[in-house]
This record gives structure tokens, sequence and C-alpha cells, in this order.
């Protein structure tokens, strides 16, 4: 219909149909044209009911900026935060941090949403959404309305965190911030510590930025997510033996997979010279405190098995560890200048 054919009927009889309609086809009705949007949205409004308005604020809190602030003012007045919501279900922060936007995020924080509400079985915080959207402005905003820095999420509640989650993807400002906002060095996470995550990941810039705040390099931390049904121990070990780059034992199981894989004999493992990055990240380590005897104490533990998978007696591969540990530590003068 054109909006001339409606403009030829009087208002009463719009008022007449108006009762006769669902709220939803109300509402479709309205927003067919200026002069019935005028005329229905009051008898619209007057039926808004406080469940139907925490549903449509969830609905406009991805884009509708506009439907928020007059949703969350009064009279309608809905909350923010959901009161009647089943656990863990998604609320309109969730949906505006998860967009990206800005402005609603900041519309329902100043009416009072929880910034640490959680969603979905992976307990997500709008701290973490901000996170895997990199969007710094919107981490600054949620940080300063309370949210918890901390927190984890993932599968079992404790995966990582967001600063966890910025040292594995390497995202320098994103670390810097939380860093400067208070963030916790030492929190746990799948791969321990932050250190743990970039450790992992290899980056020596991280690295070195964590080590100048001052984080932990002689912890220990896992060395795989899931253990249950995964390759054998060790399952845990210092950051220097991480950052050696050891092949580990695997199941028989597991290497014929390899094998296949690769369609071709396993490659004898060499452990020197070092590459320049394995010695750097070493000696970093190294500098910070990292002790050789917590690698060889894993070492020591598992040498049979690290042995047979690198192709080497055991005296031929402690030779080759003692030749990368001392190759290391010779660098550490060099990395100490550099600091």
């Amino acid at each position: 219909m054109s909006q001339d054919y409606f403009a030829e009927f009087p208002p009463e009889l719009i008022l007449l149909l108006s009762p006769l309609l669902s709220v939803a086809s109300l509402n479709a009705l309205a927003s067919t044209c200026r002069r019935l949007n005028e005329i229905l949205q009051p008898g619209l409004e007057s039926r808004l009911t406080p469940e139907m308005g925490e549903t449509l604020l969830l609905w406009a809190a991805a884009s509708k900026p506009h439907i928020v602030a007059k949703l969350l003012s009064p009279p309608h007045s809905i909350p923010p935060s959901p009161t009647s919501r089943w656990p863990f279900s998604k609320t309109p922060l969730h949906a505006a941090a998860k967009a990206g936007n800005l402005e609603i995020v900041r519309l329902l924080l100043d009416a009072g949403a929880d910034p640490a509400a959680e969603w979905d079985q992976d307990e997500y915080q709008a701290l973490h959404l901000a996170a895997e959207n990199k969007d710094l402005e919107m981490m600054k905003l949620l940080l300063d309305h309370g949210a918890p820095i901390d927190a984890a999420f993932g599968c079992d509640g404790c995966s990582e965190n967001a600063l966890h989650y910025a040292c594995s993807i390497a995202h320098m400002e994103m670390i810097q911030l939380l860093l400067d906002r208070g963030a916790n060095l030492e929190c746990r996470g799948h791969y321990g510590s932050a250190l743990g995550f970039a450790v992992h990941r290899r980056n020596l810039d991280v690295i070195k930025l964590l080590l100048d705040e001052g984080a932990d390099a002689t912890v220990t931390v896992p060395l795989f997510i899931l253990l249950d049904g995964g390759p054998p121990s060790p399952h845990k070990a210092s950051l220097l033996y991480i950052a050696m780059g050891l092949r580990h034992p695997s199941s028989d199981r597991d290497r014929q997979r390899w094998l296949r894989q690769q369609r071709s004999p396993a490659k004898r493992w060499e452990g020197l010279p070092l590459s320049q990055g394995k010695k750097e990240l070493m000696a970093l380590l190294m500098a910070h405190g990292a002790s050789k005897d917590g690698a060889m104490d894993t070492i020591s533990r598992h040498l049979t098995a690290l042995a047979k998978e690198a192709q080497h007696t055991e005296e031929e591969y402690l030779e080759v560890i003692a030749g990368m540990l001392k190759e290391a530590e010779d660098a550490v003068p060099t990395v100490r200048r550099l600091k």
C-alpha cells in the first residue's frame, strides 16, 4: 500500500483497528508510514509489558541506539540487565559488545547494566567479546565501568582471560592496555600464566614485554590444553623446557598417525645449532631467572621416551641437550645488554 492510500483513512478508523491486532502486527503497521506511526505509537507503547520490553531491548541492542535509549528511559524504564534471564543467557550488553556498538554499550552501562554478566557455556563477559573484536575503545569503556579484568572464559570456565587471549594473538596494544589497567600477570589458564601463553606462541616481542613488566619466568605451566586422550607425559614443564621445542613422546598410535600424515619416515631430530629465535627465547628466560635445573628435571624423568622420539641414544640426547643449554646460556649476556 502507498502512503497516499493511508492518508485517506480517518484516524478514528485506524484506531479501531488497533485492538484487533497483535503487538507484532501493530508494530509492523505503525512502521509502514509516518502518519500511521504517529497515530498508533501511543497505543503500541501502552501495550508494552516489561517482558516484551526486555525482548525488544535485546533485539535493539546490536544496532538501534534510539530504541535502546527509549526503552531504558521513563515511562518504560526497562532494566538493562534482564531480571528474568536464564543463567548464562545473552544480555543486551553482550549483544552490543559483540556488535561493536560503543554508543549502545555506553547507554546500557550508564543505565546500570552488569559488565560481569556471563553468557553461554563459555561464560563470556562483555570484555571478552570486546577482546575478540580487538576493540580497544570498547575495552576501555567496559573497564571504566568495572568489568572484571581477570575474569576467565572458556568451556570449563578457566581456559583463558582477556590478557591470555591478547598474548595468544600478539596484540601489543591490547596487552599494554590490560597491563596498564592492572591485569594480573600470573592468573592461570590452559597454558598457565600470560607468559605461558606467549611462550607457547613463541612471540619474542610479547615475551619481552611481559618479562619487562615482571612476569615470572620460573613457573611451571601445562604443555597441552586437552589431557584426556591426549599425548603421554610430560603434561607440564618449565617455560625453558617449552622454549627448547623438544619433540614430545607419542604413543604408538599417535606416531603411526603422524607418519601416515607425513607420508615419509620421521626425520631425525636435530637440536643444534639453535635457531636465532630459539636461542634468544631461551636466553631471555634464563636472563629472567629460568633455571636449567627445572628443564633438566623434566628431561631426566622422561629421558628414555624423549630420546626414543628423537631417535638418539640417551647419552647422545643428553649431550645435545647440554649443548643447547650452553649455547643459550652463552647468549644471556648479550640479551641482558639489550634489555
